[in-house]
């Protein structure tokens, strides 16, 4: 089978989408770092205000709402920087059970 294309009118259409495409993607993504970088940029004042009343509290109030002082810098990742829920499924006798790990701490 031959994969070469005889007409050049198509060749340069399917070029020139292809070149087109990856413009767009090119000038979404460059449009998509500006917003983020503008967001963070607006939001750091308030993040930061938090974080100075978190770093205040002590270690008793931060346990009682379910903190540690390393916990701090973790309050404000996104959730795609956060690690996610491992699920895996266990025999037990005749049934299978899915059993739910979720941690935040990185194995060093």
């Amino acid at each position: 089978m031959d994969a070469r294309i005889t007409n050049p009118t198509i060749h340069s259409a399917a070029v020139e989408a292809i070149r087109q495409d990856a413009m767009h993607q090119r000038d979404v993504k460059i449009g998509q770092w500006f917003r983020n970088a503008y967001q963070a940029i607006m939001e750091y004042p308030r993040r930061r205000r938090v974080m100075d009343e978190l770093s205040m509290l002590t270690d008793r109030e931060l346990a009682d709402i379910g903190l540690n002082r390393g916990d701090i810098g973790r309050v404000f990742q996104k959730n795609d920087e956060r690690p996610s829920a491992t699920v895996h499924t266990l025999p037990v006798g005749k049934a299978q059970v899915e059993v739910t790990f979720q941690s935040n701490r990185i194995a060093a």
